[in-house]
């Protein structure tokens, strides 16, 4: 169980699985990679980055760590810090974006494989070894919570990749690989309910499913299968079963892992890191010196591939950011600039922690609490972030009937005080050119939870 201590809230929660008996089809080979037995990573004499448009001019592979046997399953944290996983080795592995340094996050992961991230925060992880789904809370000391190990009574195979949809149900892989005898009665694609009180089989038709991905909206489903030497697209229905449909060929192609840009593009890791358009025409192949086996993005603005490879860990500049990145350059060149800002789950901070706008142009935020405590967002003056929170803080018990919100002129705009699950939509100009901080003033959350609007020319 996961607990949160604030100043004046305090909520426990605990969750509970159960399996769904039902299967369901969507309407409409060998493994992907092999260690070495040296365990030394397969390299190439010459990475090259095609000048395509999405590498950054001049950029190359940056090798970030080494020494691993074989490495699987990169996502960025809340934090900008990358976890990924060495699956013979066991463990899980964290790269400090500032420090740049990797570490052991985990030893006797659970085999684990595939990672991600979900909007509170905790880390996903499909463990092969333990045949078994279960998030990570990473404040308290890696204690799990287990999210499925089993459909129809059996265990899964070896559950393998999997992507967190918006309204937090769990997609993910179980193929067979490095087993003798199956556990399920094929390998399948499957679907956590965001209540966590089924799982569902929605795709039984594949072979070898692997690498999964998502669209940032929850509407497209990308899935891999190997088996096949193939990658299908699906359609997502709204509801929260995991229903698809309209499963199409994608591209001819399997792929270990895959992540997607903020142009709509399809990364794949087929011996090297092929990138495909939404008509899924190929636009370029990225090689590194070791064979990629998954992909991410993240650093400054999301614009920074980050490549899982054999023994390797690697890095590489782009001009694109990923798909749910917010890209500030491109935010700028509209008239109009939408952004949707949520909590980081049980941590007092806002998910996103800046962001830039041009004077004159129309800005809508969102605000969404997803956190158990009341907060709000404000967006203050050039300078008086602080002015304003103590200002809040003085209020005392008055604050309450007043959503903490000073009588100031030092505010611009912002929301009343949500409660969990609410939302709030604020729209104004962006003024003069400047820093505008943007804070939750309930009392002591000031000192986490903000950010910065920057407005340009």
């Amino acid at each position: 169980m996961k607990k949160l201590l604030s100043l004046l809230v305090s909520v426990a929660v605990l969750s509970s699985c159960a399996q769904d008996q039902g299967s369901r089809t969507p309407k409409a080979g060998p493994s992907p990679y092999q260690q070495s037995k040296t365990g030394k990573g397969e390299e190439r004499q010459t990475p090259v980055a095609k000048e395509d448009g999405l590498v950054a001019k001049g950029a190359e592979p940056v090798k970030l760590a080494g020494g691993f046997k074989f490495t699987e399953g990169p996502a960025t944290g809340p934090d900008g810090n990358v976890f990924f996983t060495d699956i013979p080795n066991n463990r899980i592995h964290k790269w400090d974006v500032k420090a740049k340094t990797a570490s052991v996050y985990m030893e006797n992961s659970g085999g684990a494989n595939g990672l991600y991230f979900s909007k509170e925060g905790d880390l996903f992880a499909c463990q092969g070894l333990s045949q078994q789904v279960n998030s990570f809370y990473l404040d308290d000391g890696g204690e799990k919570e287990l999210l499925a190990d089993q459909y129809d009574g059996r265990p899964f195979n070896k559950p393998n990749d999997l992507w967190i949809h918006p309204n937090n149900g769990v997609f993910f892989t179980d193929p067979n690989y490095g087993k003798q005898d199956l556990s399920q009665d094929g390998e399948h694609l499957y679907f956590i309910t965001p209540y966590r009180d089924q799982v569902l089989r929605v795709d039984g038709e594949l072979k070898r499913p692997n690498g999964i991905i998502g669209s940032p909206d929850g509407k497209t489903l990308y899935v891999a299968d190997p088996g096949q030497g193939k990658t299908f697209r699906y359609t997502v229905e709204e509801g929260e079963e995991g229903t698809l449909s309209d499963k199409k060929l994608f591209v001819e192609s399997g792929s270990d892992g895959m992540t997607l840009d903020n142009k709509g593009n399809l990364y794949l890791t087929s011996g090297a890191v092929l990138v495909y358009d939404p008509t899924g025409k190929k636009i370029t192949e990225i090689e590194f010196p070791e064979k990629p086996s998954n992909v991410c993005f993240g650093g400054k603005n999301g614009k920074t591939l980050f490549v899982t490879a054999r023994t390797g860990f690697y890095s590489l500049e782009m001009n694109v950011a990923g798909a749910g990145f917010v890209d500030a350059t491109e935010a700028i060149e509209g008239d109009e600039f939408s952004i949707v800002i949520s909590c980081v789950k049980e941590k007092l901070l806002y998910d996103v922690k800046e962001f830039t706008a041009r004077t004159g142009q129309k800005v809508t935020v969102t605000f969404k609490n997803n956190d158990f405590p009341p907060h709000n967002i404000l967006f203050v003056k050039p300078g008086t972030a602080d002015e304003v929170a103590a200002l809040a803080v003085a209020m005392g018990a008055e604050g309450f009937a007043k959503q903490f919100r000073p009588n100031t002129d030092k505010i611009l705009w912002g929301s009343s005080m949500l409660d969990n699950g609410q939302e709030a939509t604020i729209e104004f100009t962006a003024p003069a050119p400047g820093d505008y901080p943007y804070l939750c003033t309930f009392p002591g959350h000031h000192m986490l939870m903000r950010g910065v609007m920057r407005v340009v020319e």
